[in-house]
């Protein structure tokens, strides 16, 4: 099955994919795309779809 979820990853001094992807396989999550949906001072927030098994 195939989700939708948003996480948020803590803002790097240097934004690269490889951080956002890193950072969401520390979470755990088997994603397929992500695109980052907002921000504030600290976060991006991060809305993934993912696979659930």
């Amino acid at each position: 099955m195939i989700t939708n979820k948003e996480v948020k990853v803590k803002i790097p001094k240097e934004l690269t994919s490889e951080y956002i992807e890193t950072e969401l396989a520390k979470m755990g999550l088997n994603v397929l795309r992500w695109a980052i949906t907002d921000y504030d001072n600290d976060f991006y927030t991060i809305n993934a779809a993912i696979v659930c098994e």
